[in-house]
């Protein structure tokens, strides 16, 4: 899969499963690792300069697992500035239907429609493999995630982790739980 995406400010980007190699490429996981940390104070993960290189052998980890997690993401001029992952749980197998998923934009990327397109096809990806239902979290603040998440992707607050977030500025916030049916006959 790979295809062309136009942003609402005209600028063109490739989309594309990736792969260890997409982050080998170019020192994209450097670059990448350098703009989470422009978007850090949301993300579940701290990216600190001096972890660079234990994260990027844990994002390998899950990389080399294509069973387990799936990787799409947006390039401009070969450098990754979005990704979106899907991750299966297959011990589980009363929980084998449900895939949770995850999503970061460069700053200069964000609102220009790549957050929207990113999830959709992680949606159609999810229901070609037969997960009927997506589940995924953000900390309460976030706006731009509950405006994708909820208002523009549709889906719905299942619940609420009280002070479950210590946000970079040191206040603590909630985790809201979301979730979405793919498979339209669970809904029956």
């Amino acid at each position: 899969m790979i295809e062309k995406f136009k942003l609402k400010d005209g600028r063109i980007v490739i989309i594309k499963r990736l792969f260890k190699s997409d982050y080998e490429n170019n020192n994209n996981y450097e670059f990448v690792h350098n703009w989470l940390r422009k978007v850090n104070k949301f993300l579940a993960k701290d990216f600190n300069e001096e972890d660079i290189e234990k994260d990027k052998k844990e994002l390998y980890q899950i990389l080399s697992n294509d069973k387990v997690s799936i990787f799409i993401g947006a390039l401009d001029d070969k450098k990754i500035i979005g990704s979106a992952s899907l991750m299966i749980n297959p011990f589980n197998e009363k929980e084998s239907h449900v895939g949770t998923w995850g999503i970061a934009i460069h700053p200069n990327f964000q609102n220009h429609g790549l957050g929207v397109k990113l999830l959709i096809l992680l949606e159609n990806i999810a229901k070609e493999m037969g997960i009927k239902k997506l589940e995924a979290e953000y900390y309460d603040g976030n706006k731009s995630a509950e405006i994708l998440y909820l208002e523009k992707m549709k889906y719905t607050v299942e619940g609420r982790k009280k002070y479950t977030g210590l946000l970079n500025d040191g206040i603590y916030t909630d985790k809201i739980l979301i979730g979405k049916i793919i498979d339209k006959t669970l809904e029956l």
